[in-house]
C-alpha cells in the first residue's frame, strides 16, 4: 500500500479544495451580477472570507510541510510524472497565496474591507487608492486563469491515476479506510 499523507495534511487539503469549490462559482456569479442584485455585498464578503481561509490554510500547509513531510512518490512513477506533480503542487501553492493577497489589496484599496463570515467587520487598513486597486484588480483577474489551469491539471492528474493508472497514487490523499480500484 502507498504511504499516505497525515490526517492533518489530508484535512488541510480537503478544506482548501472545499473553499476553492465554493470560491470559483461564487466569483463568477458576483462578478457577472447586476449592481443592484440582492445579497451582492454578502457574496463578495463570503468570497473574501473563503479567500482568507485559503490564505491562512495555505501558509499553515507550507510551514507544516517542513514539519510533517509528505510521503514519498511511488517508485514505479515515471520521472516526468513526478516532475509534473511536483511543479503543479508548488504552482498551486503560489497561486493560493497570490489570489487572496491580490484580492485583499484590491478590496482594501477600493475601500471595501472584508466582513468575515459576512458578520465581523475588519478595519480599513489604508486610504482608498484607485490606481492601486486597479493594478491589483488586474493581477487578481490574471491569476484566475492560473487557478483554472492548475486545478484542471491537478484534477486531470487525479483522474489519470485513478482511472487509467490504477496505481494507488490517489490514495496518498485519502483516509486509510478508502479504497481505490485494484492496480492493473
Amino acid at each position: 500500500m502507498q504511504p499516505r499523507y497525515s490526517n492533518l495534511n489530508q484535512a488541510l487539503h480537503w478544506i482548501t479544495a472545499a473553499c476553492m469549490l465554493a470560491i470559483l462559482p461564487l466569483a463568477w456569479v458576483m462578478t457577472n451580477a447586476a449592481e443592484k442584485t440582492p445579497h451582492l455585498s454578502s457574496m463578495y464578503n463570503w468570497h473574501k472570507t473563503l479567500g482568507t481561509i485559503v490564505l491562512f490554510v495555505t501558509i499553515f500547509r507550507l510551514v507544516w510541510r517542513f514539519i510533517d513531510k509528505p510521503p514519498p512518490y511511488a517508485q514505479h512513477l515515471a520521472k516526468w510524472d513526478k516532475g509534473l506533480s511536483h511543479a503543479t503542487l508548488w504552482l498551486l501553492y503560489a497561486v493560493l497565496l497570490w489570489m487572496p493577497t491580490t484580492g485583499f489589496i484590491m478590496a482594501e484599496s477600493e475601500g471595501h474591507p472584508t466582513k468575515i463570515f459576512d458578520l465581523i467587520p475588519t478595519p480599513q487598513l489604508w486610504p482608498v487608492n484607485k490606481a492601486l486597486a486597479d493594478q491589483f484588480g488586474y493581477l487578481h483577474a490574471l491569476g484566475q486563469w492560473a487557478v483554472y489551469g492548475l486545478i484542471l491539471l491537478h484534477v486531470a492528474g487525479v483522474a489519470f491515476h485513478l482511472i487509467w493508472g490504477r496505481d494507488g497514487v490517489t490514495g496518498r490523499m485519502l483516509p486509510p479506510y478508502a479504497t481505490e480500484p485494484p492496480a492493473v
